[in-house]
């Protein structure tokens, strides 16, 4: 089998347990970010190998803490419209 760009997709299958309750968590989360399950659960092992490695995880660097707080405060300070920005990032993820 081959990717997109004639690369040979090199992907192995594994079998993996979850208690129900758990994998409904997972595939909870994989539909409200548009994603398969086995995406999801990808980026979360990439993410865990980063952090075993000592990698900053992304929301965790300074300048990214320093940005969610500038926004954090620009809200407090001028509410806005009230208007859901997750749902319509959502929306222009859908149909783009």
């Amino acid at each position: 089998m081959f990717c997109a760009d004639g690369v040979p997709d090199m992907t192995t299958k594994v079998m993996v347990s979850f208690p129900d309750e758990f994998l409904a968590e997972v595939d909870r989360v994989a539909t409200e970010e548009h994603r398969s399950r086995s995406e999801l659960l990808r980026e979360a092992m990439r993410l865990y190998i980063r952090v075993r490695q000592g990698v900053v995880p992304p929301g965790d660097h300074p300048r990214v803490r320093a940005a969610v707080a500038l926004q954090d405060a620009l809200a407090r300070a001028a509410p806005g419209t009230k208007e859901d920005s997750v749902k319509e990032i959502r929306r222009w993820r859908e149909t783009h």
